[in-house]
């Protein structure tokens, strides 16, 4: 059976890759700062990702040939200029590095589409021009190219797979999806911008089976995590509250654009398909309708403070 490490196992995308991982036949080990019991289709290891020393012991101990890394800061509002940034830059090649001194053999990274210059509207990977807006962008364009730089002297196969926009069970609460559909489940009106903004998103189940399928393939480089679709918010959120039977409570232009906020953010989705063979393979009314009985479930219960 193939063994594969995982990063940010417990957090929003990592509790679906757990499961896309274990569909495609590995047995997932996965790093976590506080203890957790670990089961039949996956093993815990207690290890500070910030601890150099503590990684390592579980990687030599755990002794796989595959790694995804998700991990990082992502806290909404807080992330993109947060000085935890380089410690991740940091800590990311520190567990590469022990991954591939102790049998590692392949890689998936995940990136994010703002690394891309966004005044190109449209993100294709060999030819979209990369930008660091932000100390989160510059931290994570410093790891992809010690990283790809590490895998050409190492040997060690490496992808380093950009994530696009996401909604789905788990997601913080003050994602735009999410929080829309907090409001309306409460009886509140939801608080839009215009909703002009075309965007990719993807159902985030159908991510982490993308990261899977790419860490099952042989591709290495770049690759875009989308959906293909675009889609204006405003359709998006009018779509969720159809189904709610609260589209009479959505206030589009009450809030403002963010400062600088594009009109157009969409993914090719090629290298993807095409390379990897991946598609998506929830229907978005589907998708819309898991997320919203997910938060129910939540609502009901009190709201979490977030994956």
């Amino acid at each position: 059976m193939k063994r594969v490490l995982l990063t940010g196992a417990d957090g929003y995308i990592g509790r679906s890759a757990q499961q896309a991982l274990i569909a495609r036949g590995y047995e997932v080990h996965a790093i976590s700062r506080k203890p957790k019991t670990s089961t039949d289709t996956i093993t815990w290891h207690q290890a500070d990702l910030f601890d150099p020393a503590a990684v390592d012991n579980v990687i030599s101990n755990y002794g796989g040939s595959h790694l995804i890394h998700l991990a990082w800061v992502t806290e909404p509002g807080a992330y993109w200029q947060s000085a935890d940034n380089d410690r991740w830059r940091d800590a990311s090649l520190a567990l590469l590095r022990s991954f591939s001194a102790h049998g590692g053999e392949r890689a998936v990274l995940a990136g994010t589409c703002a690394e891309y210059d966004w005044s190109y509207g449209h993100c294709i990977e060999e030819s979209t021009p990369l930008i660091a807006r932000s100390p989160y962008t510059e931290a994570k364009l410093a790891f992809r190219e010690a990283a790809l730089e590490f895998s050409r002297t190492s040997g060690i196969d490496l992808a380093w797979a950009r994530v696009f926009f996401s909604f789905g069970p788990y997601e913080h609460p003050a994602r735009l999806v999410s929080a829309v559909v907090i409001a309306l489940l409460r009886g509140e009106r939801a608080q839009c911008s215009d909703g002009q903004q075309v965007r990719d998103f993807m159902y985030v189940r159908d991510l982490a089976a993308a990261f899977a399928a790419v860490l099952d393939s042989t591709f290495c480089g770049d690759i875009n995590i989308a959906s293909g679709e675009a889609i204006s918010i405003k359709d998006l959120v009018t779509r969720i509250a159809v189904q709610m039977g609260a589209d009479d409570r959505l206030d589009f232009g009450a809030r403002p654009r963010q400062a600088g906020e594009p009109d157009r953010i969409t993914a090719d989705i090629s290298r993807l398909t095409k390379i990897v063979g991946f598609t998506s393979k929830t229907k978005l009314e589907t998708a819309i309708s898991e997320t919203i009985a997910w938060w129910r479930g939540q609502v009901s219960n009190q709201i979490p403070d977030g994956a």
